[in-house]
């Protein structure tokens, strides 16, 4: 049974992709609002997405994307 799911990203929304527990690739940010070795907070059209672990940095951040790398723990979104 297929999830009714859009074959393409909608443009302009956030696009997250976690591998393992290392990376985490955000597309469509809209910058960082905090930054440290144990969190890091990306804002995105909606609100905000939070990457919490250990040893965190942030691996490449270009205009569209960025990728935070470290010993992940957590993802969370927030909205507002």
């Amino acid at each position: 049974m297929a999830a009714d799911l859009p074959d393409e990203p909608i443009p302009g929304l956030p696009l997250i992709e976690i591998v393992d527990n290392s990376r985490v690739l955000i597309e469509n940010h809209k910058g960082v609002s905090e930054y440290g070795r144990n969190r890091i907070r990306i804002k995105v059209k909606w609100g905000y997405v939070c990457v919490c672990g250990e040893d965190l940095v942030l691996a490449r951040m270009e205009r569209g994307s960025l990728i935070v790398s470290g010993t992940v723990e957590s993802v969370q979104l927030f909205r507002g």
